[in-house]
C-alpha cells in the first residue's frame, strides 16, 4: 500500500477526530448544547467510512471521499469566515486545508493504481 493511500486514510479519520476534540472542548468550557457534537461525530463516521472503503479497495470509496472532503472542506472554510475567536479560525483553516489536501491525495496516481489496478 502506497504512502499516499495511508496518508489519505489517516487524514480522513484524523481530521474528523481533531474536529471532535474541538467540539468536546467547546461543550465542556461553555454553555453549548451537546447537540454541538452532532457534526463532529458525523465527520468522524464519514471519514471512517471512506478510510474503511479505501482499506478494502472499494473504488467507490474514492468518489465518496471526494464528496466528504468537499463538503467538510467547505464547511470549515465557512466556519473560518464566520468565526469570532482567533484560535477557532486558525483551527478551521487547518482543517479546511487538510480536507483539500485529502481531496488531492484521493485523486493522486498511487491511490488510483491501488484501487483500480491496471485499469488506472
Amino acid at each position: 500500500m502506497a504512502i499516499e493511500v495511508k496518508l489519505a486514510m489517516a487524514m480522513m479519520v484524523g481530521l474528523g477526530l481533531a474536529y471532535l476534540a474541538l467540539g468536546i472542548v467547546i461543550v465542556t468550557t461553555s454553555d453549548a448544547s451537546p447537540r454541538t457534537l452532532l457534526l463532529p461525530v458525523a465527520s468522524v463516521v464519514l471519514g471512517g467510512l471512506v478510510a474503511g472503503g479505501l482499506a478494502l479497495r472499494m473504488p467507490s470509496s474514492r468518489f465518496f471521499g471526494f464528496a466528504v472532503a468537499a463538503v467538510l472542506g467547505l464547511l470549515h472554510a465557512f466556519l473560518l469566515l464566520a468565526g469570532a475567536v482567533l484560535w477557532f479560525k486558525l483551527f478551521s483553516a487547518v482543517l479546511a486545508i487538510g480536507y483539500i489536501y485529502s481531496w488531492v491525495l484521493l485523486n493522486s496516481g498511487p491511490v488510483r493504481r491501488y484501487l483500480l489496478g491496471d485499469a488506472a
